[in-house]
């Protein structure tokens, strides 16, 4: 059985192993930066813990406007009004693959955002993720915006993909 919580600071070696396990290097975040979105947004970051406490997915992620694209390695910002839960990343370690710890995290996620009256959820999909968030309601959109097309560049080397799921 596992068990899905708010991060904490004492979590974040744990996190960053599992990024490290699962991303490219360059997709890599620097362990600061994942502290202060933690610190910018902790009510918005959870993990699945296994009984014998050892972190086995996480999810990040933080209140936006929708159609704004976060580039890899931004902080998170605070936003007035927002209107979308923007899931920035999310990584289940290898060895609880199968498990369904994405599906938990999503659907904790999704109470989050139905509780703040957020209309959709977002996301760039990364490492050939699209097939994924497409079978959980998401669909691809096309970002015309010049910030928006530098922000997806900031994937280096990705095929990267702004998505969203309405909630509405």
């Amino acid at each position: 059985m596992t068990t899905i919580r708010l991060i904490t600071p004492a979590d974040l070696p744990a996190v960053i192993t599992i990024q490290d396990s699962c991303y490219s290097d360059a997709l890599f975040e620097a362990p600061e930066l994942l502290n202060q979105r933690l610190a910018a947004q902790p009510q918005s970051c959870w993990l699945a813990e296994s009984n014998a406490k050892h972190v086995l997915a996480y999810l990040l992620s933080y209140p936006a406007m929708i159609g704004d694209i976060a580039p890899l390695g931004s902080p998170f910002k605070q936003v007035v009004n927002a209107n979308t839960l923007y899931l920035h990343d999310m990584a289940v370690d290898n060895r609880a693959r199968g498990l369904g710890l994405a599906q938990q995290l999503l659907q904790q996620a999704l109470r989050f955002a139905a509780e703040r009256g957020l209309t959709n959820l977002a996301l760039v999909a990364v490492q050939g993720a699209v097939p994924y968030w497409q079978r959980n309601g998401f669909s691809t959109v096309a970002v015309t915006s010049d910030q928006g097309q530098q922000a997806l560049h900031s994937y280096t080397g990705q095929q990267a993909v702004y998505m969203q799921k309405p909630l509405i």
